[in-house]
């Protein structure tokens, strides 16, 4: 099967750099999927999985922020958050979940509630990728 390269970069650690057979990750517009020779793109990514498909295995990740970068050569994922499935400390998302909700129950100017509504959501997104 066909492959090409990726590198998935975080601030404090190359996260992934090998050969993929596929790529799939959210970006803000939705899921794109990324094969062997794709067209260039660039695409803001949101809060949700990257899967990554390689040697006939998958592997997922938590992601959140970022940008995806495809050339012909290879596809580069900058990313603000990323983490595999089996790394996310589950309880710990559970608690920040909670803290979350909590917040929005308060009274919050209009810069505080998006600031929590976007934890929550990245609370979620590691639980639900956790429990795959």
């Amino acid at each position: 099967m066909a492959t090409f390269h990726l590198k998935v970069l975080t601030a404090d650690r190359v996260f992934y750099d090998g050969q993929v057979e596929r790529v799939i990750v959210r970006t803000t517009q939705g899921d794109v999927g990324i094969l062997p020779k794709h067209i260039k793109y660039l695409a803001a990514l949101g809060i949700g999985g990257l899967t990554i498909y390689a040697d006939g295995a998958s592997r997922v990740a938590a992601v959140s922020g970022g940008f995806v970068d495809v050339s012909e050569e290879n596809t580069v994922i900058l990313a603000r958050t990323c983490e595999w499935a089996d790394e996310i400390d589950i309880n710990r998302a559970r608690e920040a979940e909670a803290r979350a909700k909590a917040k929005l129950q308060q009274q919050l100017s209009a810069r505080e509630h998006d600031i929590a509504s976007v934890k929550l959501k990245k609370a979620i997104n590691r639980i639900r990728i956790a429990e795959k």
